[in-house]
């Protein structure tokens, strides 16, 4: 299934990349995830749950992308298949428009027919983003001038 989603942020564009890579500092914020922890500055072992003790668990890693104002990343392992897009675009000096695209599989064929049928990926999404988004904003401080930045979706090394 295909997922798309946009949200504003009310700070520049580098400090909403420099915010959202360093996912060490707003992890807690997640409502329905139940692992988010950086492997390496270049993967993500990510797990959240789902309806009817449906457990999503993959690693994350970020693959090359066109532009610098996007972040390309893909899954390798667990039971749901992911690839999707980060894209940033400043709307005004401190307004940034972020979209979200995501292409997702859910392995298991009943949790992934229930998931069309209740869309229950879509809700986990929306939620995050909703929490992740009034976090930010809750936060007045410039983040570029009190933390070091976690380069999380920088492109891991091919061998």
């Amino acid at each position: 299934m295909i997922l798309q989603k946009t949200l504003h942020m009310s700070q520049p564009v580098a400090e909403c990349k420099a915010r959202l890579s360093s996912i060490q500092s707003y992890r807690r914020q997640f409502l329905m995830v139940t692992r988010a922890t950086v492997t390496s500055s270049k993967t993500v072992d990510f797990s959240f749950r789902g309806p009817l003790g449906f457990e999503a668990h993959t690693v994350l890693l970020s693959v090359d992308s066109d532009s610098r104002d996007q972040y390309a990343f893909e899954s390798v392992g667990g039971n749901i298949n992911l690839m999707g897009i980060v894209d940033f675009a400043e709307i005004r000096s401190n307004c940034t428009e972020i979209t979200l695209a995501v292409h997702y599989e859910i392995k298991n064929a009943l949790f992934g027919w229930l998931d069309r049928r209740l869309h229950f990926v879509d809700s986990f999404v929306t939620a995050e983003l909703r929490s992740i988004r009034a976090h930010f904003e809750g936060i007045a401080a410039s983040y570029l001038e009190h933390a070091p930045v976690l380069p999380m979706f920088q492109t891991a090394a091919t061998a």
